[in-house]
């Protein structure tokens, strides 16, 4: 099998109860392997302590560090994270670390042509380089290469630019609410509700897929031909962290899997409900491979 990518921030997250392995890329390759499918994850730490950490955390969970680049200058990424009485977390962001600076090369080249998916996000092209880079990567993959733009905004680290750039280069999308409810105004989409925007975003992208998360209430799929809705999971949040990004992981890896389109969205919805039970983005779920192959 042609491997995942997850491309673009890997760090600690610093939350009151103590530092986790995160960032989106990370979660969503991390719950790509889990369900069974080979994921690699591509982005850089520093020579440092932090870095050096991750790097053991990523073989621990079984992601070979490969394509983790070490960055001689830039120090590992951190982000202090707030979790409110909800479980919805809050990100204060340090800039110009070492994955702000991931650098092109033969390798990832050749990992780009070969890669069955890629998955990346804003947040990883609010530097030039870490940008540059992606741009790199996505015009080598191949033709039939999936290659997913799961928003996540953060703080003030996205342009109108960075977001339509991106919306065109990929093959799919995924936002939450209030990502499209941004979306909705910074790039005049102007549906009557949230699930006319959705659809007016795919159709303006030429995407063959869109999705929104609803969170308690569900998530929203499109392509050319369907539109699902399926309802939300009644469960305690423990947080929210890797919620949406396990969503995206288990839709992508469901598809690749050649499972029709509501049963991968049915378990993309059921692994987000369970991440978002449990702590921290990267949460061991039971049987998620065995449901995954059946």
């Amino acid at each position: 099998m042609q491997p995942i990518v997850g491309f673009g921030e890997i760090l600690w997250d610093m939350l009151p109860s103590g530092k986790q392995a995160g960032g989106a890329p990370f979660n969503f390759t991390f719950h790509s392997y889990q369900l069974g499918w080979p994921s690699i994850m591509v982005s850089r730490v520093g020579n440092d302590a932090l870095g050096k950490e991750l790097a053991k955390k990523c073989e621990e969970l079984g992601l070979n560090p490969e394509f983790l680049q070490e960055d001689l200058i830039h120090p590992t990424g951190t982000v202090a994270v707030q979790l409110d009485s909800l479980g919805q977390a809050e990100y204060e962001i340090k800039a110009d670390v070492a994955w702000d600076h991931l650098e092109w090369n033969d390798g990832l080249k050749k990992l780009a042509g070969n890669c069955a998916a890629v998955c990346f996000g804003t947040l990883c092209q609010r530097h030039s380089v870490t940008r540059s880079t992606l741009k790199k990567f996505l015009e080598c993959c191949s033709k039939n290469a999936i290659k997913v733009f799961d928003i996540n905004l953060r703080q003030n680290f996205y342009t109108r630019e960075i977001l339509e750039e991106s919306l065109y280069k990929a093959t799919w999308v995924k936002v939450n609410e209030q990502e499209l409810e941004t979306l909705t105004d910074l790039l005049g989409l102007k549906g009557e509700d949230l699930k006319e925007s959705l659809e007016i975003l795919r159709r303006r992208y030429k995407l063959d897929l869109a999705a929104l998360t609803l969170g308690e209430n569900g998530c929203l799929v499109n392509t050319k031909n369907e539109r699902i809705y399926l309802q939300g999971h009644k469960i305690e949040v423990m947080d929210t962290i890797g919620a949406g990004d396990s969503f995206t992981a288990g839709l992508l890896v469901g598809l690749l899997k050649k499972k029709p389109l509501r049963r991968a969205i049915t378990l993309a919805n059921d692994l987000a409900a369970q991440v978002a039970s449990k702590q921290g983005g990267t949460p061991l779920v039971d049987l998620a491979e065995k449901r995954f192959n059946s």
